[in-house]
């Protein structure tokens, strides 16, 4: 046995442990494991992520009863208003927190990304754990807010709408090479990582946040829609020379145009800056 399966299935057990007492103490209607041990990765330093929805707030004494029960130490509770409230606390050294959510809001942050479009970072985190999650109490619950959570084409192209903004670099190079601008770039490269992450998970129909982003490789080299190799050549942005990082940042914005452009022909993307077209493969003349 491997040691990461054996710590996987170390806080796998804990959470169904939690989740147990919690159903005795508190009755929530559903519970969604999230992060880490239920998509994988997980190592010494992961801890357990339970979300348990109810109608109402569990009282303080039940959630008392229940701490006391699993023998939670080092104790933090934080209220969500209108929302619900979490619990942080750690069990034999492994660091856990509960979310205790309120259905009715949740469901209400589902239809304000699907219905509404509104792509903040907050609820785009919370829909891709609840893709990822495993279920523990609730399956039935669970899969109709994944339903209704399922990508539409009016999502999808919202999503690359939002995603499409890249500053130009490669048409500024050979001007911004010599101004000093090494933090500047490196920003630049971060944005524009993110928005390609964005525009290609739309094209997968897949939740994305670059809130707290990690696991990077695996959520990319799951893309069945992305430019060749992306996911190293997206690290290759960080590791390779600035020349070489701007001509390869170049080639992926355009390679991920030609994928959008193949099944989403309508969408606007042109990359302009200061009211100038600067597509890839245009640069800057310097002045005579």
């Amino acid at each position: 046995m491997s040691v990461a399966y054996d710590l996987t299935s170390r806080l796998n057990a804990l959470a169904d442990q939690l989740a147990a007492v919690y159903l005795a103490h508190t009755e929530p209607h559903a519970i969604l494991l999230v992060g880490s041990a239920a998509s994988g990765g997980v190592d010494g330093f992961s801890d357990v992520d339970l979300l348990l929805y109810y109608d109402s707030v569990p009282s303080s004494v039940a959630l008392t009863a229940a701490r006391a029960r699993i023998g939670a130490e080092r104790f933090a509770g934080t209220d969500w208003p209108g929302e619900g409230y979490s619990e942080r606390y750690d069990i034999g050294g492994i660091h856990c927190q509960l979310g205790h959510a309120l259905i009715e809001p949740w469901e209400a942050e589902i239809r304000r990304v699907v219905d509404e479009l509104e792509l903040d970072a907050r609820l785009m985190k919370q829909l891709m754990g609840l893709a990822e999650g495993r279920p523990l109490h609730g399956e039935t619950l669970i899969e109709g807010w994944r339903r209704r959570a399922a990508f539409t084409p009016r999502l999808q192209r919202a999503m690359i709408e939002h995603h499409w903004r890249f500053f130009p670099w490669w048409h500024y190079e050979e001007k911004l090479s010599r101004r000093d601008t090494t933090v500047w770039r490196h920003e630049v490269l971060v944005q524009s990582a993110y928005n390609l992450v964005g525009v290609l998970a739309a094209l997968n129909r897949t939740y994305f946040s670059n809130f707290e982003f990690k696991r990077v490789h695996a959520c990319l080299v799951a893309f069945d829609v992305a430019p060749r190799a992306f996911a190293e050549r997206l690290e290759a942005l960080f590791t390779a020379t600035p020349g070489d990082s701007t001509a390869e940042l170049e080639r992926l914005v355009d390679e991920t145009r030609i994928l959008v452009a193949e099944r989403f022909p309508d969408l606007d993307l042109r990359i302009e800056w200061g009211g100038k077209p600067t597509p890839p493969g245009s640069r800057e003349r310097p002045w005579d």
